[in-house]
């Protein structure tokens, strides 16, 4: 029997950290959630709410949303 499985939680975008200038993959809820992000190189807060993540912010979001739809709709077909 198969499991429901959230691919929110599952997929993964990268995210610039301006600290170490590297790009780390954080899930996509995780984004779309969280206000700030930690750097797992050097530590530093990743602001998401700073205007320069607004637009992968923003599509992360979008993405979510879809995901939730097919979800919702997957679930009425069964």
């Amino acid at each position: 029997m198969a499991c429901d499985v959230d691919t929110g939680a599952v997929f993964k975008h990268p995210v610039h950290c301006f600290g170490c200038e590297q790009a780390f993959y954080f899930t996509l809820r995780k984004i779309a959630e969280a206000k700030k992000l930690t750097c797992p190189l050097c530590g530093s807060d990743i602001n998401l709410t700073d205007e320069a993540y607004g637009f992968v912010v923003t599509s992360v979001k979008e993405t979510i949303a879809l995901i939730d739809q097919s979800s919702v709709a997957g679930s009425a077909v069964n």
